[in-house]
């Protein structure tokens, strides 16, 4: 049997395209998906103009955010039954025998393949998915806001797990899209006081929602220095926690510049590019500069509830919804900053 999808057959710009592709077969261990609803990530355009610095293992399926109905169980599979509505992590393979496995850090396991990076993604009508993986929808969550677990999840691990955000803190988020204003969100949970996220232009539209997530001050660095003005707030030392979700250059000087003295900057986004500046000044404040990427089993678990509970609206940032064949369409108005969250559907 065939189905559609978006496959990346070379990595060269621009070398994607709908294909026939047979449906996965699962092994024992494994549930056959069928696929309701696909989130957009940056990455996935990225992918598809080859700006990426990670190994995309080609032809490949994109596609790493999805939720969907379990359509085949294989037969060691325990828990899960035909019909259950899931979500499930990135991870579609990994070792679990590691050191890393064995102290719940499979995301950063050696032999880890990620869906949609190196192992066929969502951007389809079905996928196979390890059970381990996979989380029930708890009451009340959609399947159209279950797409979009993932970057919740990378949020909550980011500031939850990552960083030390206390009640009255302040927190800058450099960077206004999905994964920003979802670490806008998590930080007003968390307490913190002053809740300032920077974008530039084009960002407009995105900084106004993100004062609905928790902002208390929002700037557009292409009209406004944003460095007078967090030096202005509180005890004018500057932030306790700046995350970049943006990744560039220009913005982990930016983190460096405004976070205060022994504080913390917990960096999201990738920058493949050589950052052409001294870190020293990290060390003369004592700073913490935190990677994080990714997320675990009990961080998804986490984010369910606090979707269950309403606590975090995810519909909230869906921008537009078409089917899979307008992947193209997609990628683009996401370039344009025109759609903040796109999900797309599968194609018969």
């Amino acid at each position: 049997m065939l189905m559609k999808a978006v496959v990346k057959y070379d990595n060269v710009a621009g070398a994607t395209e709908v294909r026939e592709v047979p449906v996965p077969q699962i092994g024992p261990d494994d549930v056959l998906v069928k696929v309701a609803f696909i989130g957009v990530c940056g990455s996935d355009p990225h992918m598809h103009h080859n700006r990426v610095s990670y190994k995309v293992n080609v032809p490949l399926i994109l596609g790493h955010e999805f939720s969907g109905t379990i359509e085949q169980v294989g037969i060691n599979v325990k828990g899960y039954s035909v019909g259950d509505t899931v979500t499930c992590e990135t991870h579609a393979d990994y070792c679990g025998k590691c050191e890393l496995c064995r102290t719940n850090n499979y995301h950063v396991c050696r032999q880890r393949k990620g869906f949609g990076f190196q192992a066929d993604g969502a951007f389809a009508k079905y996928v196979k998915v390890p059970s381990r993986i996979l989380h029930k929808l708890p009451t009340g969550v959609g399947m159209r806001e279950a797409a979009l677990t993932e970057p919740l999840c990378v949020a909550y691990s980011a500031l939850v797990k990552h960083s030390h955000i206390k009640p009255g803190d302040t927190v800058v988020v450099i960077g206004p899209g999905p994964i920003g204003i979802l670490c806008t969100k998590m930080a007003s949970i968390l307490g913190a006081s002053n809740i300032v996220v920077i974008g530039t232009d084009g960002d407009e539209g995105r900084l106004e929602l993100a004062k609905e997530f928790g902002a208390t001050m929002t700037v557009n660095s292409s009209v406004q220095d944003p460095l007078p003005l967090i030096m202005g707030l509180g005890d004018g030392y500057g932030a306790d926690t700046v995350i970049d979700t943006a990744g560039f250059s220009p913005t982990l000087k930016l983190s460096i510049d405004v976070v205060r003295p022994c504080g913390q900057i917990t960096k999201i986004g990738w920058g493949p590019q050589p950052v052409g500046f001294s870190l020293d000044p990290i060390i003369a404040k004592a700073v913490t500069l935190q990677g994080t990427f990714s997320h675990n089993w009990d961080v998804w678990e986490k984010c369910l509830v606090l979707m269950s509970k309403k606590t975090v609206d995810l519909n909230r940032l869906i921008t537009h919804e078409l089917p899979l064949d307008q992947w193209e369409k997609s990628f683009a108005l996401m370039e344009s900053k025109q759609g903040l969250k796109i999900v797309l559907t599968p194609i018969d």
